[in-house]
């Protein structure tokens, strides 16, 4: 695995902090970086799956390659609305054979890099929407 060290001016284009005027949820998405995400004031360098009232940290996927359906078990007794898949960095499409088991059970899935789930999570959240994010960090 290669770690490229970021200096801070680079750190800050990449990074991003999220401001929620007000919601009703219990986690909230306060900022993203590449490898880092921080939820509630706690920072997570691994993959999490993010509801407005449930935080599954550590989520076991690192990457998208990694996620089969079997990783969505903790949604069944709530199925989401709607999934967002922050894909890492960048945004990856995820193979059919993944998305189709959600289709099925009637999930909407938008999948996206993982910044613009983290912020697309925070708007739904505080929209009072049944929306779950699995957001990949590595």
């Amino acid at each position: 695995m290669i770690s490229a060290v970021l200096t801070k001016s680079e750190w800050i284009k990449k990074a991003v902090i999220i401001q929620q005027d007000e919601s009703s949820a219990t986690y909230i998405i306060q900022r993203y970086a590449p490898g880092k995400i921080w939820i509630n004031q706690q920072c997570y360098e691994s993959s999490v799956i993010i509801r407005p009232h449930h935080l599954l940290a550590p989520w076991a996927p690192s990457c998208l390659q990694e996620v089969t359906f079997a990783d969505f078990k903790s949604l069944e007794d709530d199925m989401p609305q709607i999934l967002l898949l922050g894909t890492g960095e960048k945004l990856i499409i995820p193979p059919e054979a993944l998305l189709l088991p959600l289709f099925k059970k009637g999930i909407g899935v938008e999948f996206m890099d993982s910044k613009a789930a983290c912020f697309t999570f925070t708007a739904l959240a505080a929209e009072n929407r049944n929306v779950a994010a699995c957001i990949l960090i590595f």
